[in-house]
């Protein structure tokens, strides 16, 4: 499953740098495989080159290099368990010092070496480690990707003792070996970052590498066959690494034989020889290469541990087969847009919205939510709760989180990144688990897991306002707490009303809880249960967040004192419908401006709704509206609508993790239901910064 930063909105938060044309095109050039036709500049990152004979390479094409080198660098310190290494690839005729002067490691870096231990290694063919320039044998002989993930493997193992890192990260043909790794060693680390790399290539990289193949395979030691070469290679770098638009705008004002010279750079012949050793290993990179069993292979790795990082406009390396991949391992791909092409996680470019990323994800840890259990009316009840480390006294707000039809209490944390969000902004959430039973469905074979909530409405006889469901609605499971239901019932019939005043009960005891600061946040039959205890107990409360939810007709409420409500819908849902008309499954809700138009009467608004807006709302394209200056505490309420969105909350939803999973804190409790997979998303959940900053300023 790919989650693009594009498929959601654009991200507004790239911009553009100028930099001085010599400073740029030098660290642009030294940054990805033009290194060894430079000077390398100077870096006060620096760590010895070591070197480590590996004895005999055995190659993929049953050739082998005899008297195999290595060479690599090691940056920052060991922890005391040897759990923050990661290892660090080199991409085309780049060196180990090189990601350290692009800053791609080091302190403050892509991967900071104040956290972890970077052991940056020298693909074979680059120059360093054995290659054509240094082979004293006969003919070096050709490479794969796979064959420089063989050394490397054994580098760390046989050579520096380790059993596991915890992770490879690696940039351009750092990031096909990163894939490689994955394939070939998947339980050797706990993570695996491919920025800009790809899992196999495209047509457009197949007619690239042919035209640089030909060109390197030239007859060199003539020399105008060397100028010749030298001049194609150089012209093709200012095509594929930047944009039209960059080259225009960043190099085309100026001399223009001077940028070019600066393109060719000054590479030596036995540069040329290695360049052509890793462009004949590119062009056979694919990780389903002779793999017949290659998606049985898949089936057996964890999308958790994978992120890749693409460009929107890099021609070097095509993004697309990242999502294809994606799709069928399940991991997260993010892409920034932008025209710096292949050049894009470069200083000068976009590397520092890239750092907090490739931290968040390296850092990323789930720790366990508490459970705990009531008993309400005899029966047992559980919710979860979920504490952010803070060094503040303070107590803390908290959020009362209901989850949808079919879903779980710790899958909804896992589903919008709840968690993250709350660490980040410092408040406590607890998930509540409704009412569950299996059933089959009309829709889906066998038996599945259905849990829901009363919000004393869904089950109710209809009103004048009207049916809650047409006469061939789509059947829902009757809850076995209700013994039987309508024709239009398929909620449960247990006292939810009391199971969620007890727990805010429970937890306002706590003295690290604000009790003048608790909040309900419902998705979808979560939603009308948190819109339900908000109109009968609204002095619980200091706020409530309506997701993707209206009321049956009939039946919109509110509350007694002056509450602030934020209601979200989607323009485009057919699940739970907003304009008042029954849904194509033959299910009737009260449109959401009338939902909303209770709720602003109930609490005092007296003047009609006017438009409202914010930056993130505006950036999402949503269409609001607010009730202002209601009842005497002047609060608002809020409705908006997301014109492009279905049944779910576009913003915050990640995809690949499903409702009805279970974190580790539940198994015990739901052991029919599917653990849920560790790769949160990196990306911002904007759409709670909404939310959260609407609520917590009551």
């Amino acid at each position: 499953m790919v989650v693009s930063w594009l498929s959601y909105k654009r991200m507004p938060f790239i911009k553009r740098r100028r930099v001085s044309f010599g400073v740029k095109l030098f660290s642009a050039l030294l940054a990805f495989g033009v290194s060894t036709f430079l000077t390398m500049q100077t870096s006060a990152n620096t760590s010895e080159l070591q070197v480590a004979n590996l004895g005999t390479c055995s190659l993929e094409s049953g050739g082998q290099i005899n008297n195999c080198v290595v060479t690599y660098r090691v940056f920052g310190e060991r922890n005391a368990d040897a759990s923050n290494i990661v290892l660090m690839p080199t991409w085309v005729n780049g060196s180990s010092q090189a990601l350290a002067d692009s800053n791609y490691l080091g302190p403050g870096g892509i991967v900071d070496t104040n956290k972890y231990q970077v052991i940056a290694i020298d693909a074979l063919g680059n120059g360093s480690s054995s290659s054509p320039s240094n082979y004293d044998q006969d003919v070096f002989p050709a490479i794969s990707i796979r064959d420089m993930v063989t050394s490397q493997y054994r580098l760390v193992t046989e050579h520096m003792g380790l059993e596991r890192v915890h992770a490879v990260v690696g940039a351009s043909m750092g990031a096909y070996q990163t894939y490689e790794w994955l394939i070939m060693y998947p339980d050797f680390a706990d993570r695996f970052i491919p920025i800009e790399g790809t899992p196999w290539t495209t047509f457009y990289g197949y007619l690239r590498d042919q035209i640089l193949l030909a060109t390197l395979k030239l007859d060199l030691e003539d020399p105008k066959q060397f100028e010749a070469a030298k001049s194609i290679v150089g012209a093709l770098k200012g095509l594929v690494y930047w944009t039209p638009d960059y080259l225009n705008r960043e190099m085309g004002d100026g001399d223009f034989e001077a940028a070019y010279s600066a393109l060719e750079g000054s590479p030596s012949l036995s540069d040329l020889r290695n360049a052509l050793s890793h462009r004949e290993a590119i062009a056979t990179h694919d990780i389903r290469r002779d793999r017949p069993d290659f998606l049985n292979t898949v089936k057996a790795l964890s999308g958790s541990k994978v992120l890749a990082v693409v460009y929107e406009e890099d021609m070097a390396v095509n993004p697309e087969p990242n999502w294809d991949f994606s799709s069928i391992l399940g991991f997260e791909v993010i892409e920034f847009p932008g025209d710096c092409g292949h050049f894009g996680p470069n200083p000068e470019c976009y590397q520092d919205q890239l750092i907090p990323i490739v931290d968040d994800f390296l850092a990323l840890d789930f720790p366990i939510m508490e459970r705990h259990a009531l008993t309400v009316n005899g029966v047992e009840r559980e919710y979860f709760l979920h504490t952010p480390e803070t060094r503040e006294s303070a107590p803390l707000p908290l959020l009362i989180a209901l989850h949808g039809w079919g879903s779980t209490a710790t899958g909804f944390s896992r589903i919008y990144g709840l968690n993250n969000h709350a660490d980040k902004n410092g408040y406590a959430i607890a998930y509540l688990q409704g009412s569950n039973f299996y059933a089959p469905l009309a829709w889906a074979d066998g038996l599945h897991f259905v849990s829901s909530w009363n919000d004393e409405a869904s089950n109710l006889t209809p009103t004048a306002a009207g049916p809650h469901c047409t006469v061939d609605r789509l059947p829902y499971p009757c809850p076995p707490d209700c013994g039987s239901c309508n024709h239009c019932g398929w909620t449960s019939c247990g006292d939810d009303l009391t199971f969620v005043d007890d727990v805010i009960k429970e937890l306002s005891q706590r003295a690290n809880i604000d009790k003048e600061r608790i909040y309900l946040l419902g998705n979808s039959n979560g939603a009308t249960m948190a819109q339900r205890y908000a109109c009968e107990n609204s002095a619980r409360v200091a706020g409530v967040v309506l997701l993707i939810s209206q009321m049956p007709p009939g039946h919109t409420c509110g509350p007694s004192k002056a509450l602030p409500m934020f209601h979200y819908y989607g323009g485009l849902d057919d699940n739970v419908g907003h304009d008042g008309e029954a849904t194509s499954d033959g299910w009737i809700f009260s449109s959401a401006a009338d939902n909303t138009r209770v709720w602003a009467e109930h609490v005092g608004c007296q003047n009609p709704p006017q438009l409202w807006q914010s930056d993130l709302s505006d950036k999402f394209g949503w269409e609001c509206s607010v009730y202002r200056d209601c009842g005497s505490e002047k609060v608002e309420v809020v409705s908006c609508k997301d014109p492009d969105q279905h049944h779910e909350l576009g913003e915050q939803r990640i995809p690949w993790i499903p409702a009805n999973c279970v974190t580790e804190s539940q198994a015990g409790s739901l052991p029919g239901q599917p653990l849920c997979p560790d790769n949160a998303s990196v990306r911002p959940q904007s759409a709670m910064d909404v939310f959260w900053g609407f609520i917590s300023q009551y």
